[in-house]
């Protein structure tokens, strides 16, 4: 029986899961304890950002965010992989997770900074001066 190396993380993480659950079962539930554990460590990273709060207001946040992280990961690594066919999403769902637990409670602000950001570029395809708000004559 020939055994393949570990050339992720999500092989590490199928592997875990194989320990617990049958190796079909354990390729199917592999990336999302993959997805649960990289957001669960960007949400404490955001957690220490937050004020101070109770125990179940802070469980409530992690559940949330990892929540958001397991919907979303998926869909956003298939996004990267249209744009860049040589990173495969299979290797990209830890990244994303992370980067989606880190975000935390912050994604309005970050949405509203790239609104700003695209109705900027918009104005200067148009040929207006940034931030005037006025079109050029």
């Amino acid at each position: 029986m020939n055994q393949q190396p570990l050339a992720d993380i999500v092989a590490l993480g199928v592997l875990i899961a194989a320990a617990v659950f049958s190796r079909e079962a354990a390729e199917v539930i592999g990336p999302y304890l993959v997805i649960v554990v990289a957001s669960a460590i960007g949400a404490s990273f955001a957690l220490a950002r937050r004020e101070k709060s109770t125990r179940g207001r802070a469980l409530w946040f992690f559940t949330r965010v990892v929540g958001l992280a397991v919907v979303l990961t998926v869909g956003a690594a298939a996004a990267v992989n249209v744009f860049r066919p040589d990173l495969a999403p299979r290797v990209l769902l830890a990244p994303i997770a992370l980067l989606i637990g880190f975000i935390g409670d912050g994604w309005p602000r970050l949405l509203a900074k790239a609104v700003q950001m695209l109705y900027g570029l918009m104005d200067l395809a148009r040929g207006a001066a940034p931030g005037s708000g006025k079109d050029t004559p």
